[in-house]
């Protein structure tokens, strides 16, 4: 089965970036081909040298951990990371950019989504 993880939420606003990533990752050791996209605020997740908030689990550390997965497949929308001043150089990993059309693509080809 082909995943796609639709990752919307800011790092430490709430559990949901934590959560969608645990459960991508777990997906992934279930030998589920998985996908992110990181859109909206959900691509300040990729910035570098994050600062997690007391007491919550450094994001870019678990990013850092996804080829142990296997989970190759990382895209953010271009425009998300534009309209947010957000710069391929600032990124923690390498992730592909992607417009509207090929996001569409990533979805259509998908056998399930997930939006968080």
């Amino acid at each position: 089965m082909r995943y796609l993880f639709i990752l919307t939420q800011s790092p430490y606003q709430s559990s949901l970036a934590r959560e969608a990533l645990d459960f991508a990752l777990a997906s992934a050791a279930f030998n589920q081909q998985v996908s992110l996209l990181f859109m909206g605020d959900g691509v300040f997740q990729l910035l570098a040298d994050q600062q997690s908030q007391s007491g919550k689990k450094n994001i870019e550390k678990t990013l850092s951990s996804l080829a142990l997965f296997d989970i190759e497949s990382v895209y953010y929308h271009e425009a998300c990371a534009l309209e947010r001043h957000i710069i391929a150089a600032e990124l923690s990993l390498n992730a592909t950019p992607s417009n509207a059309k090929e996001i569409q693509l990533l979805i259509h080809t998908a056998d399930k989504v997930f939006n968080f």
